[in-house]
Parts: structure tokens; sequence; C-alpha cells
């Protein structure tokens, strides 16, 4: 008999030990679980202005709770005025207004919405344009760098997001060569109000408050330059040049034996220009202009 109790409390003594370890191994299994399900998703965007045939890139920007998945969904509402694929790759189509609709994978009831407006292009023609200029020295490698390893030349920005936008791509590109540093991975991180204050400390913090309903902004990085004009012509495929006259200083001769080092300009020139002779313009053309 006292055999037998004893058998019942041993293996009594073992379930009770069975329920306490796996206990806390479901409790952090549905914490893991929680800790996936986001609360809340920010774009990278909260508009677009487009003209038919540009491209942009809607991305996840950042996730609540910080390690929640962030994958999602997208959808436009109108997909005849603008499209976009699964990689978030948006392409305006047509002149017209949609929204474009993340919605999480884990959480369908977390959703983000981007408003996306496409303008119809004016009529192209030749003309005088009247704009304003400045060169910028020394501005830092990192907004040039990245201008160059994208190959875009210029950059036109039509409203203080797309400012806001370019510092935080740069800076999300310089990331991936520094991930393991702990700012940078706070730096990633950083809410709207964090990035307007890093803007702060760049050249483009001057355009910040320009009157976007009316100009645009056009930068060309690795570029210093003092512009004399700026006039309109088509070329000989029908496209719409902006040609830009610019003053060129004659080089002195280098003496025998001196070296010019390899040193990468960290420069740009800005065009402020209305918002009617940008969209019209197909690309632009530098023209020196001796003294």
């Amino acid at each position: 008999m006292n055999r037998t109790r004893k058998t019942i409390w041993f293996v009594l003594s073992i379930c009770f030990v069975c329920m306490i370890f796996a206990m806390p191994v479901s409790a952090k299994g549905k914490s893991a679980a929680k800790k996936n399900v986001p609360k809340k998703i920010v774009l990278n965007r909260t508009e677009f202005l487009l003209y038919p045939g540009e491209e942009r890139k809607l991305n996840v920007e950042r996730v609540k709770p910080e390690k929640a998945s962030a994958k999602v969904v997208r959808k436009s509402k109108r997909k005849a005025v603008a499209a976009i694929s699964p990689k978030g790759e948006l392409k305006a189509r047509k002149p017209g207004k949609t929204t474009i609709t993340a919605i999480s994978k884990k959480n369908p009831k977390v959703k983000a919405v981007v408003k996306v407006i496409v303008k119809k292009r004016p009529e192209k023609k030749e003309k005088e344009c009247a704009f304003g200029g400045k060169r910028h020295y020394n501005i830092g490698s990192l907004l040039t760098g990245y201008a160059r390893e994208k190959r875009l030349n210029p950059v036109v920005f039509r409203s203080k997001e797309d400012i806001l936008s370019y510092i935080k791509e740069a800076n999300e590109d310089d990331y991936i060569y520094n991930k393991y540093s702990d700012y940078y991975k706070q730096k990633i991180n950083w809410n709207d109000r964090k990035w307007r204050k890093h803007l702060s400390g760049t050249f483009l913090s001057e355009y910040f408050n320009m009157d976007f309903k009316k100009e645009s902004l056009v930068v060309f990085f690795n570029n210093y330059t003092k512009i004399l004009s700026l006039q309109t012509k088509f070329d000989d495929a029908g496209k719409l040049r902006g040609i830009i006259k610019f003053r060129s200083y004659p080089s002195e001769p280098l003496g025998p034996g001196i070296a010019v080092p390899a040193v990468i300009p960290e420069e740009a020139t800005t065009l402020k220009i209305s918002k009617q002779d940008e969209a019209m313009i197909d690309y632009y053309q530098f023209q020196a202009v001796e003294e």
C-alpha cells in the first residue's frame, strides 16, 4: 500500500514539475507571437505628386512594436491612374487622383494610406525661363554620394516631403554599410520630428520652406556652376531640353610635376523654377559661356 502511494506521489510530482516548465514556454510563445503582430505601420510617404510615366518607391518605413512584421499588401484604388507592384514600385499612368493602401499581412486591421496626385504635363514650348540659382560647396559626402550611386542627376523636389524623403533614403542607404552601429540602428527608426532636426544641418534646409505650390527645386549634385540663363529648346527627337548656360573660367596650365588630387567634389548647384516650367522640361543640358 505504501509503495503504491509513493508511486502515485512520484508520478504526480513529475507531472507538476513538467507543468511548471511547460507554462513559461507557452507564455513565451504567445508573447513572441504578440510582438510579431503590428499595431501600427508607417510608410515612407503620405503623398506623391507625379506626372504620367514617372516612378517612385513606396516602402514601410517603420512598424510598432519595433520587432513586428513589416510585410504588407499594397492596393491602388484606381489602377488606371497609378499602379503599385507587390514590391512597392509605384508608377503614374494618367492624370487623376487615387490612394494606395498598405495592409499588414499579420494584422489586416492595421493599414496606412498614401495619396497620389498625377497631373497632366503642360504644353511644351520654347521660352526663356525665370529662375533662381545658387551654388553650395562642402555639403558633405552623404547626399552627393547617394545621388552619384543612384545616378540621380538632377534630383527634383516638388514638396517638403520630397526633401525629407531624400534625406531619409540617403541615410538608409548609408545604414547598409553601418548596420552594426548602434547609432545607425536608432537613426533608422527616427520619427519625422527628429528627421527635420537632422535636415537643419544640411544645405537643403534653406529650401524647406519655399513656396512649393508655385515652384520646384532642381538640384544638380556634384556640380558647382554659376547659372547665367535657362531656356527651353526642342531637340531633333522632339524632347524639350532645359539649356543651362553657365560661366566657364579657363583653367591655368599646371607646372611640370604638379599633380591634381583625385578628390570627389561635395557640392551642388540649385535651380528654383516654376512648377509649370519644371513639368514640361524632359532633360537638362549645360552649355559653357567663357569670359
